[in-house]
């Protein structure tokens, strides 16, 4: 029997491989590994640059980010002419390395600020910008130069880019943009941007309305701009501001506001009655506000066929507080005041009144009150009175006062109105 040739092993084929065979091979082994081993540590370092510069640089010490990066941390934490030095030979390495880097360039106008250099350092920092306008280190000095130099609207030019890049600088940016709303050259200058309603505007309003001391000011930068865009969001900021001028007795600004918002009953600030011109408006901070609370209270009707709505009004036994109120700004003349009540039963001790205060940012006048006890059946008060130009703003409010009664005191208002007398 002829027995089978066994077939030559893997190994031995390859023991039979020639030299330089394996040399070709180790060569192969080693390029690759090398090549995983720089893509590794440039991953690592493009990972790390931002937040660990000092890992980035460990792995790949030219990383012209990393190097930037580092940069900026040394010169945020001191500015002695050694670190000077340093963060400028890191900013040019950082140049060297790679593409336009705005942050090196950014740095290179630090250290020439520094070094008292004001001409070169703005030549740096409008070359950075150049190159990126989302570098806010760039925008927040380019408007530290223009306010130095008393240039209101390229300090405003350059707020505008901070904000539409970085909304992260808003807690920093919007309080001094608010402070600045003093200056008439500022308000001026900032309607043009309100106008074009950038993204920063919605979030700024609110601060600028809730934090300035005169939020007049805000108004006229408004009044300036034109209208807000037509949408509910900027609706609610504009109430908010109407609101505010209330508040604080800014009863001229709130007039020319109102009148310039789009859609406004035009009569709203002229009349009591209860009615589309004071309810349900658009903009509510100019009709009937009432206050929300659990023990003085009331809901408005639906309107009737007319248009006329009325008030179901309660007061807690014991309760006595405001109800609701309404800024008028009616013109000097001699007028007259009607309202007409509804009660199912009457309520010892109660009282519905009404007081006309001349108002004033120095504060509330009385003009008059009239007052009655809640009855069962129909009632009214009817009151006369004469305006001077003394009292161009006036505030009507209507208090209740629940009595000593068990239940309270509970009435619908049928109608109120002021109207000029003849």
């Amino acid at each position: 029997m002829s027995r089978k040739r066994k077939a030559p092993s893997r190994f031995a084929a390859l023991r039979a491989k020639p030299p330089l065979f394996w040399v070709k091979l180790v060569s192969i082994a080693a390029v690759t590994c090398t090549l995983a081993w720089f893509s590794f540590i440039h991953a690592v370092a493009n990972i790390t640059w931002q937040q660990n510069p000092d890992m980035a640089l460990r792995f790949v010490p030219d990383h012209p980010l990393a190097l930037s990066r580092k940069a900026d941390e040394l010169f945020a934490a001191k500015q002695d002419p050694a670190t000077l030095a340093k963060v400028e030979a890191m900013a040019k390495q950082s140049l060297r390395g790679g593409a336009l880097n705005p942050v090196a360039i950014r740095l290179l106008g630090y250290v020439a600020d520094a070094r008292g250099d004001q001409r070169k350092a703005r030549e740096f920092m409008l070359l950075s910008q150049k190159v990126s306008r989302r570098d806010f280190g760039t925008q927040l000095w380019l408007i530290e130069d223009a306010v130095k130099r008393n240039d209101k609207k390229q300090a405003l030019y350059h707020y505008d880019i901070a904000m539409r890049t970085t909304p992260s600088s808003f807690p920093l940016l919007f309080p001094t943009l608010t402070g600045a709303l003093d200056d008439p050259e500022v308000r001026a200058g900032l309607a043009p941007y309100v106008k074009a309603a950038p993204e920063w505007l919605l979030p700024f309003l609110p601060h600028a309305i809730g934090t300035s001391e005169n939020p007049s000011y805000l108004a006229d930068v408004l009044l300036k701009a034109g209208p807000l865009p037509d949408r509910p969001e900027y609706r609610e900021q504009s109430n908010y501001l109407l609101s505010t001028l209330a508040n604080k007795g800014q009863f001229s600004a709130f007039q020319r506001y109102y009148s310039s918002l789009p859609s406004v009953r035009s009569k709203a600030l002229q009349t009591a009655a209860l009615n589309k011109d004071t309810i349900n408006l658009r903009y509510p901070a100019a009709g009937w506000q009432l206050t929300e609370n659990s023990v003085i209270g009331g809901a408005f009707s639906e309107p009737d066929k007319s248009g006329a709505f009325t008030l179901s009004a309660f007061a807690g036994s014991g309760e006595r507080g405001e109800l609701m109120r309404k800024l008028l700004f009616l013109k000097p003349g001699t007028y007259r005041f009607a309202a007409q009540y509804e009660a199912q039963s009457s309520a010892p001790d109660s009282e519905i009144r009404w007081d006309l205060f001349c108002a004033s940012q120095k504060g509330n006048v009385s003009k008059w009150f009239t007052s009655r006890a809640v009855k069962t059946g129909r009632s009214g008060d009817v009151q006369s009175f004469t305006l001077g130009a003394d009292c161009p703003h006036q505030l009507l409010q209507l208090q209740l006062a629940g009595g000593s009664g068990q239940l309270g005191a509970e009435f619908v208002l049928r109608s109120v109105d002021i109207v000029r007398a003849p």
